[in-house]
């Protein structure tokens, strides 16, 4: 079962409220055409049911109306209060059931089907509410829809047959919300004044002669067709914040409130059927200060002390300037993944202790520096990224070739800073001897030097280096390196 919510002239509707003055008389909201067609001559978006006592309706010219009516009064179209008043119909919705269609900024369309009981006595409340709502039931969604638009189907609960009767312009919303174009003007010119009269037409003599739409339309009306509902998700939001009456000085208090917010945190996860996927927390200090923390999960969590075990360590490695006044806690959610369960009557690993020794490293080498490493195209020595450990997005390069080395490099991390005496070949620099360092001595043999470069193309990230594998008196092998400007670096040693 399916039902429709609508609230006729919503543009007047919207208009007239928190105008007390304008209720009861005559009104009109003006169409506002755009562009060249401003040059036309105005027409009357809506009315109010005072104006259309008075003879008047929607789609007026402006000067044919003042004639009927001339203490009709003008208003023009509120784009905040229209917003206003959407938003506040798509609430009532959602109060009813979580599978809601926005169908036009006056209409939304609900799925009943999980609801265990008629809504009759709701629809009924709502009625009573500033504004005028109607609302209509049917087995398929449009048809539940075209029965909301006609004021003689509207608060009940319709079949096909009980659309009979509305008139053919109420298919001008199934070609688009407009007056139907050509194909309803042709079945006008046919003779045909109601649904009942196109219902009793032949579906493939329609469909040859005025295409597929038409056809879709004796679909709809005939309730061959149930759609799914385009559904409208409103955004999920899981901030929190709260402040001490005291500011807080030990790690106790803030931990004992900060599972206050983590236990909100998963009621409201699990009500949506969700999972943290990462967790953003702000502590407000008296010195006006601010101190964040944003942490992603290596797997998505849903239970208390899943998320508290990170963020606790986090909390320990701290030294704060000032007392914590207050705290905001954020996360965004995501599926939560499928685990197998004890089923070989083992316990799997618990991902809740790798988030946690990934915080008891981001708080010990600070924040940016725990990941996973991956090279880049380039053959520019200790060159990577820093991929994130937990929650990493994107694949990783696959391995390629690695040549075999006789002799193995144990390589120096960083590069060691040292003294070299050399001189110039070739607009060069030939090493002669290390000076200073952890292996100093005369330089006896070396293979060089080996010039590599890379990113050419960008200034600000161009390098370039000289390679030298030297050989020392003392029969020492070493990896020398020479960076401009007079830069000599031992990069490694041939063990």
């Amino acid at each position: 079962m399916f039902a429709a919510l609508y609230i006729p002239d919503f543009p007047m509707v919207a208009a007239l409220r928190g105008r007390p003055d304008a209720q009861g008389r005559p009104g009109a909201v003006l169409a506002t055409p755009a562009g060249a067609a401003r040059q036309a001559k105005p027409g009357l978006l809506a009315v109010n049911p005072a104006a259309r006592l008075a003879g008047i309706a929607a789609g007026w010219p402006l000067n044919r109306a003042l004639v009927r009516c001339p203490d009709l009064r003008l208003l023009e179209r509120d784009p905040a209060a229209e917003a206003a008043l959407r938003g506040e119909l798509i609430r009532i919705a959602d109060s009813l059931t979580p599978d809601v269609e926005i169908t036009a900024q006056d209409c939304v369309l609900l799925d009943l089907s999980l609801r265990s009981k008629a809504l009759i006595s709701p629809f009924e409340s709502i009625v009573s509410s500033d504004f005028e709502l109607f609302h209509a039931q049917s087995v398929t969604p449009d048809l539940a829809h075209l029965a909301v638009l006609h004021e003689t189907t509207r608060g009940r609960v319709v079949v096909a047959a009980d659309l009979a009767a509305l008139p053919l312009e109420v298919l001008g919303w199934l070609a688009g919300g407009g007056s139907g174009g050509g194909e309803l003007d042709l079945l006008d010119g046919w003779g045909l004044r109601t649904l009942g009269d196109f219902m009793k037409l032949p579906r493939q003599a329609l469909e040859e002669r005025l295409g597929p739409a038409v056809g879709r339309w004796h679909d709809v009306l005939h309730g061959k067709t149930c759609r799914l509902l385009r559904l409208h998700r409103p955004p999920e939001a899981f901030a929190q914040s709260f402040d001490f009456e005291d500011p807080a000085v030990s790690l106790e208090s803030l931990v004992f409130a900060l599972k206050r917010l983590l236990h909100t945190l998963a009621a409201r996860l699990a009500a949506r059927h969700l999972a943290a996927a990462r967790l953003d927390l702000r502590l407000e200090l008296e010195s006006a200060a601010a101190v964040s923390r944003q942490l992603r999960l290596p797997e998505a969590q849903t239970t208390v002390g899943g998320m508290l075990a990170p963020l606790q360590a986090w909390l320990e490695s701290l030294q704060l300037e000032a007392a914590v006044r207050g705290l905001h806690l954020d996360a965004t959610a995501t599926f939560a993944t499928s685990a197998q369960r004890e089923w070989f009557g083992r316990s799997l690993p618990q991902p809740e202790r790798w988030a946690e020794t990934l915080a008891k490293l981001d708080a010990l080498l600070g924040p940016g520096q725990v990941g996973i490493p991956v090279p880049p195209a380039s053959h520019k020595p200790d060159a990577f990224t820093l991929h994130p450990a937990a929650g990493a997005a994107g694949g990783f390069p696959a391995a390629g070739f690695r040549p075999t080395a006789a002799v193995p490099l144990r390589r120096y991390r960083p590069p060691c800073d040292i003294a070299v005496a050399s001189e110039s070949r070739d607009g060069r620099p030939q090493p002669l001897a290390l000076l200073s360092g952890p292996h100093p001595g005369r330089i006896v043999d070396w293979r060089g030097p080996f010039p590599v470069s890379g990113n050419w193309w960008e200034p600000a990230a161009a390098w370039q280096r000289l390679e030298w594998d030297v050989q020392l008196e003392s029969g020492h092998l070493l990896r020398l390196v020479y960076q401009t400007p007079e830069l000599w670096q031992l990069d490694g040693i041939y063990p």
